[in-house]
């Protein structure tokens, strides 16, 4: 499918207008999504797509431009990428969504991509249930459990208590450790090497 129109030099603004093809505009793989920010200015909302459909759009140009032969030499590719801009043909309304790439502007420094705004219905169908339906099947009544209620976490005396318990068990492991260790001194008469089992 080609993309482009002949172009045609505008001779007042000194640029050649390149306009998409019909087939193109229709194709709604190609929209960009958009909005309307807190200013009124219209925005691109998918940077990723936006660069794709540049990325796309530079390289047919290069292709169709070389097939026929509408200019002596185009820039590479990656030059023409570094001077594309983009503007809107007119300011997107509340109701606009998507855009559609219609015209490029060419000079030999700078691409310029013209959006159109546009409405693309994408949004799926609400779906409201039957009210009449949920009257004739009731919802199934939830019996209670007869099996004992279980605490999920334990009070907070009884963690307290726990945490000091366990401060005094390890308390009384280092005195019974030290007292050893003085054992030990007093039968040989040097204190016992350490070890790091001594900590755990």
């Amino acid at each position: 499918m080609a993309l482009f129109l002949q172009p045609r030099w505008d001779s007042a603004e000194a640029h050649y207008v390149i306009d998409t093809t019909p087939e193109f505009r229709s194709d709604k793989e190609d929209y960009v999504p958009i909005t309307r920010d807190a200013r009124g200015s219209t925005t691109f909302t998918d940077d990723d797509a936006l660069h794709n459909i540049t990325d796309d759009v530079v390289h047919a140009l290069i292709e169709e431009g070389g097939t026929n032969k509408w200019f002596s030499k185009l820039p590479s590719h990656e030059q023409l990428m570094k001077r594309v801009r983009h503007t809107f043909a007119n300011l997107a309304s509340d109701a606009h969504n998507y855009a559609c790439l219609g015209t490029v502007l060419m000079t030999p420094k700078q691409l310029t991509f013209v959006w159109t705004p546009l409405t693309s219905a994408t949004a799926p169908a609400m779906y409201i249930e039957d009210s009449e339906a949920e009257e004739t099947e009731p919802e199934p009544e939830l019996q209670e459990s007869n099996l004992p209620a279980v605490a999920l976490r334990s009070s907070a005396q009884e963690t307290r208590e726990e945490y000091l318990l366990t401060r005094l068990r390890a308390a009384k492991a280092r005195v019974e450790a030290e007292q050893i260790r003085m054992q030990y001194f007093e039968a040989t008469g040097r204190m016992p090497p350490d070890s790091d089992s001594e900590d755990e």
